[in-house]
């Protein structure tokens, strides 16, 4: 028995092969670029809202606490302390320890810390923070409090997960 091969079937050119492939890779790195970089603006996003969630939780502890006071003492050349005065008698602080900012309630009694809290998230950090009083244009002392803190997250070294930024506010003293 003999078999017999047809001549006329057709099949794809080593060109048309190799066209095939090379629009295939240029559609997957495409692809893959897109989604890597959609990876990374998420891991941006998850950072700087982490960042301005905390910012936004400080600076409305900072108002709320400070905005109700009766007098505060500059405690400088220490600029990152100053104890404030509110009509409950005991007085408060915020300092920085360990790179957390740290709300501490002093009784008047024995000038010791009677409630301590951290503010901020364990993984933010806060750099510094600045107090400066203002004073109003008739030198009226404790009319405000000009507040200036850095906080930050992850290692500079990760482009995507790293971010340091500056906050201000003034908060005035009714």
């Amino acid at each position: 028995m003999m078999i017999k091969l047809k001549n006329d079937q057709q099949a794809f050119s080593l060109v048309e092969i190799l066209v095939y492939i090379f629009i295939t890779a240029m559609l997957l790195v495409s692809i893959s670029s897109l989604l890597l970089a959609n990876f990374n603006i998420r891991k941006q996003l998850k950072t700087s809202d982490l960042v301005y969630n905390n910012a936004r939780f400080i600076i409305n502890k900072l108002n709320n606490e400070i905005h109700n006071v009766t007098v505060f003492d500059d405690l400088r050349p220490n600029s990152e302390q100053i104890l404030f005065y509110p009509n409950t008698g005991n007085s408060f602080a915020f300092e920085v320890e360990n790179n957390n900012l740290i709300y501490k309630e002093i009784e008047e009694a024995g000038g010791e810390s009677s409630l301590e809290y951290i503010l901020n998230s364990e993984q933010v950090e806060v750099q510094e923070i600045i107090f400066t009083p203002i004073d109003d244009w008739q030198t009226n002392e404790n009319k405000g409090v000009f507040i200036n803190f850095t906080l930050s997250t992850g290692h500079p070294d990760d482009v995507y997960r790293y971010l340091s930024e500056n906050f201000q506010t003034f908060i005035a003293i009714r």
